[in-house]
């Protein structure tokens, strides 16, 4: 079973937010947990 050993947040203006994740087999997955115009709430 794999788990995250890192994580990086990229915050593009005006609004988004990326999450880059990556596992400990090497897996790198990419999602946007946001809501749309609240990039900076969901960061903190």
């Amino acid at each position: 079973m794999s788990e995250i050993t890192d994580y990086e947040l990229y915050e593009v203006p005006p609004r988004w937010l990326f999450l880059k994740v990556t596992t400990s087999d090497g897996t790198v997955g990419w999602g946007e947990p946001v809501v749309e115009g609240r990039a900076r709430t969901v960061r903190a």
